[in-house]
């Protein structure tokens, strides 16, 4: 059991209630869409994905940053200051981003997306500011490394736009791949390992990191940058490339964690059994991955390749897998552990969320697996239902939570 209080309490509370609250857009329309009440045009199927990856994912991320990286280390000066500021600038951008892109209005695509890639790049500032002189543990390189991937992602993500719009025409038309490879690939495989790691092991974020820690972070980082190259020149060998790399660091990260997964106390409850859950379902997103590329390569989507012979059923299969079982479970954990103090309101609903999100996704992939509307249809409501009880009831416990923010995690 390991105490933790941080220097950004209001700031990381900030983050999650706006993060939860937008998250309910995304919900309301997966849920209509999974049980085939609605077909949504793409525009708005694009706000529901950016609404959870930033809205809700990246909100969420950047508040255990803030946590981790302020951990027992001094904040003073502009980098106490500044993720107020950027915080609110980050929710409302991404508000008006997920709006444009509702509304399918181009120019207002590429103001948010402006507007969220300065907030982002503004955080990254703060992070390489206050990483000097912190211990340099697994955890806190796997937020880094992942920090630099979603910069990089964001960046490319407006030129998209600017691309869209007109300009930037020099460019090749493996940009359109590029952006979603290193949101998905790169930036939320490394986020979503540094943050189990974190929190089923805190110890580990005050200790500097060991070989093989250096390794489980630098081989999916490299492995998402040559995908991402790979992706941009539609070159498959590139692209075969990542695999060794995030398989063998995947497999480093599960050596190392196992123990801790294995003694985690899955029918007693608390936060600790989502980080675990995440880090299974960690495993599933990337067996998914490996699998596509495998096919990509050996030529099942054309010589050249052609993504758009991709099947959507494992594509949505690898979105829902890596945004709902890894990152929201991992987020839902971190939330837990924020309102520790007030899990005795409503305490059943720790139970009915977890395991409600956990068997309708599991339901749900499988339901896309088959390409079998009646399973998608059955499961869908149930994650969908089980999410909405969590976000109503994280957000009554965020907005009674004691001052001081107390972590306990499971170790």
């Amino acid at each position: 059991m390991t105490n933790q209080t941080t220097h950004f309490r209001n700031e990381i509370k900030l983050l999650l209630q706006a993060g939860l609250i937008i998250f309910t857009f995304t919900v309301g329309i997966g849920i209509l869409n999974g049980l085939d009440l609605v077909d949504f045009e793409r525009p708005r199927l694009m706000a529901h994905v950016h609404a959870g990856t930033l809205g809700w994912i990246t909100l969420g991320f950047i508040a255990a940053c803030l946590w981790i990286f302020s951990d027992g280390q001094p904040v003073t000066g502009w980098r106490a200051a500044a993720p107020r500021g950027l915080g609110i600038v980050g929710v409302l951008s991404i508000v008006f981003y997920t709006y444009a892109f509702y509304i399918s209005n181009l120019d207002l695509r590429l103001a948010g997306g402006s507007l969220t890639l300065i907030a982002i790049a503004g955080f990254y500032v703060w992070l390489i500011a206050q990483l000097r002189g912190a211990p340099l543990s697994t955890p806190r390189l796997g937020m880094f490394a992942a920090a630099t991937t979603l910069t990089i992602g964001a960046l490319l993500g407006v030129l998209l736009g600017i691309w869209f719009k007109g300009g930037l025409r020099s460019l090749p038309s493996g940009l359109f791949v590029t952006h979603p490879t290193t949101m998905v690939v790169g930036y939320l495989v490394l986020a979503g390992m540094a943050l189990s790691e974190w929190r089923l092991a805190p110890e580990a974020a005050r200790q500097p990191a060991s070989k093989a820690g250096w390794a489980q972070v630098i081989l999916p980082f490299l492995g998402g940058v040559i995908i991402t190259f790979g992706a941009l020149a539609n070159n498959s060998m590139l692209i075969g490339l990542y695999i060794p790399f995030q398989v063998i660091g995947i497999l480093i990260y599960l050596v190392r964690m196992g123990p801790k997964m294995l003694a985690v106390p899955w029918p007693a409850g608390g936060p600790a059994r989502h980080y675990a859950v995440s880090a299974l379902f960690l495993v599933a997103n990337v067996a998914l991955i490996t699998y596509l590329i495998v096919n990509f390569i050996t030529g099942a989507y054309g010589d050249p390749p052609n993504f758009g012979l991709i099947p959507s059923w494992m594509i949505f299969a690898m979105d829902h897998a890596m945004f709902i079982g890894v990152m929201t479970n991992g987020l839902f954990g971190l939330v837990n552990e924020v309102v520790a103090e007030r899990r005795s309101l409503w305490p059943w609903a720790d139970h009915a969320l977890f395991w409600g999100m956990n068997l309708g996704l599991v339901g749900f992939v499988v339901g896309l697996m088959q390409q079998s509307a009646p399973i998608k249809q059955v499961f869908a409501p149930i994650m969908g239902t089980s999410i909405l009880l969590a976000i109503v009831v994280y957000t009554f416990r965020l907005q009674t939570a004691p001052k001081g923010v107390v972590a306990r995690a499971e170790a």
